[in-house]
Parts: structure tokens; C-alpha cells; sequence
């Protein structure tokens, strides 16, 4: 603000004569009032207008970046290459195996068991720990592995070829029970799974029958409850209705049978004759168990 000249301007008050930065004109300032008479505001816009105006045009014009044109020299052979490469999709790869994948659409579970530890579970988690301590904790990955629940569900399409493969180890060959899948799975049918592993399975040979056709489960998983849970919601889901079964009479499934209330009422010889391998010890004599509801 340049200074001009200073007039007193009635009593105690001094006005100030200027000039003003913003357009260069003259105007009146009161010293103590700080109140601006007369100043020609417009114009001081016209002026800012203008200097912005000229500001922009002095600017130099933009000159456009050159186009990267890629380079001509390819290697078709690395190219082939890169499109021929076969990559596993994560639903069939062997870390969706260990991790477990959420089908697109699974039924709602039957019960969900957080708290049995089968001893293959036991075993997996001691040979990790064993490893974490042989390489350091910074080699193990944890994110590799994750804690899940036994399910226990009905049986699916999915389902089928580990049921097979299960029964067969555990029975004899040959076994099919895809018509199962016929007579409402949803009250026949009891399928224990851990991640996306199956574990156990139970079966009626229909709801209407109600006879149990198989019992079984993986080796591994045994001695933890999963083969009484499993009978359990099978009886649950069929009510006010004799079940009954066949049983080889020396097979230890005998005591979890009575714990149910099953009881013998006829011994038949040579049941498992057309079924057992002949160098089978488990006996071909069978007794009928039923139980009354």
C-alpha cells in the first residue's frame, strides 16, 4: 500500500490517502474505522480478470508426447509358449485339497462338530509342529493350514466316488449306492466330511424299509464318536420306525449297536458267505438286530 498524503478528517479520525495494489487507483482508507469508501470494486475484477487472461496465454504450448511404438522383433516361439501353458484351477488343485473349497451350492448341515479330534487329526497337527520346530516358524506357512469342523450332512452327487472308495476298504468290491440317491437321501443317508475329505457314511436301504445297509468309517477316524453321531441323526430323522440291520458277529460294532437299544432276535449262518473274501477274518455268520421304536 503506497502512502500519499494523510488529512485529518473530523474528530479523531485520520484518513489515508493511497494507492491500491489490487488496480492502482486511488481510494480512501480510514486509519482507525478500517472501512473502505469508494473504491471501485469492479473494475479491481476486471483487472484480476485481465492479468489471469494473460497469464494463460503466455503460458508455451504442450508439446504431445511421443507414441511408444512396440517393438517389431517378437518371439513367436515364447509367445506359443506362454499361450500353451495349462494352469490347474484352484477347485481341483492340490492346495484346495488341504484348504477345503466351498461348493457353489451345499445342502444346510445336519450338525457341525468343532470339538472331536479324529487321531489323523492329532497326527497332521504333530507332524506340522514337528516340522516348525526342524525348520524355524518363518519357513512353516500357517496360512497353508486352517482348523475345520466335522459335518455332518446328507449325501450328494459329490459325494459319490469317496463313498465307494470307502465302502469298498471297509466291505468288499463292488459296492454302488448311486440309488441312493432315489430314495430321499434327506432322511436315508447320513455322510460325515471333514473340509472336503469324507469321513463316514451311513445308510437306509430306504425310509420306508429302514434297514441299514452300510456303516462305516475311514480308517484314521475311528475311536472319535464319528460312527455313533452318525447313527444317531440317521435314527433321529426316522422316527416312530423299526430299524433293523445285519451284523457279522464277531465285528466290535456290536457294542455301539446295544448302546442304541438294539437287540438280537435271530442269528443266521453264513450271511457274509456271497460278500467276505475268503481269507477274511471277520465272520460270514451275522445276527439281525432291530431296534423298536
Amino acid at each position: 500500500m503506497n502512502v500519499v498524503w494523510l488529512n485529518r478528517f473530523g474528530p479523531g479520525k485520520y484518513i489515508l490517502d493511497q494507492r491500491c495494489d489490487i488496480c492502482d487507483c486511488s481510494e480512501r482508507f480510514c486509519e482507525r474505522m478500517f472501512f473502505r469508501f469508494n473504491h471501485p470494486v469492479s473494475h479491481a475484477k476486471q483487472n484480476r480478470r485481465r492479468s489471469r487472461s494473460e497469464l494463460g496465454s503466455s503460458k508455451s504450448p504442450v508439446t504431445p508426447v511421443a507414441s511408444i511404438r512396440p517393438s517389431s522383433h517378437v518371439n513367436e516361439e515364447v509367445i506359443d509358449a506362454l499361450n500353451s501353458v495349462i494352469t490347474t484351477p484352484f477347485e481341483t488343485s492340490f492346495i484346495s485339497r488341504l484348504q477345503g473349497t466351498k461348493s457353489a451350492w451345499s445342502p444346510a448341515p445336519v450338525a457341525v462338530d468343532w470339538d472331536t479330534i479324529s487321531p489323523w487329526m492329532r497326527l497332521m497337527s504333530e507332524v506340522r509342529q514337528h516340522f516348525a520346530l526342524a525348520s524355524g516358524d518363518s519357513v512353516l506357512d500357517h496360512s497353508m493350514e486352517s482348523d475345520a469342523p466335522i459335518i455332518y450332512t446328507t449325501l450328494q452327487p459329490e459325494h459319490l466316488p469317496q463313498v465307494h472308495d470307502l465302502l469298498e476298504r471297509v466291505f468288499w468290491s463292488g459296492i454302488d449306492v448311486s440309488d441312493s440317491m432315489d430314495y430321499v437321501p434327506e432322511k436315508a443317508t447320513i455322510v460325515a466330511t471333514y473340509k472336503k475329505l469324507v469321513v463316514g457314511i451311513a445308510i437306509l436301504s430306504s425310509p420306508l424299509e429302514t434297514y441299514i445297509t452300510y456303516l462305516a468309517v475311514k480308517a484314521g477316524w475311528d475311536k472319535a464318536q464319528i460312527a455313533k453321531n452318525m447313527l444317531y441323526h440317521l435314527i433321529s430323522r426316522n422316527p416312530k420306525k423299526d430299524i433293523t440291520l445285519h451284523v457279522s458277529a464277531n465285528n466290535s460294532a456290536m457294542l455301539l449297536y446295544n448302546q442304541f437299544g438294539f437287540k438280537a432276535e435271530e442269528f443266521v449262518v453264513g450271511f457274509y458267505d456271497d460278500y467276505l473274501d475268503p481269507l477274511s477274518r471277520a465272520s460270514k455268520n451275522a445276527f439281525k438286530l432291530r431296534l423298536r421304536q
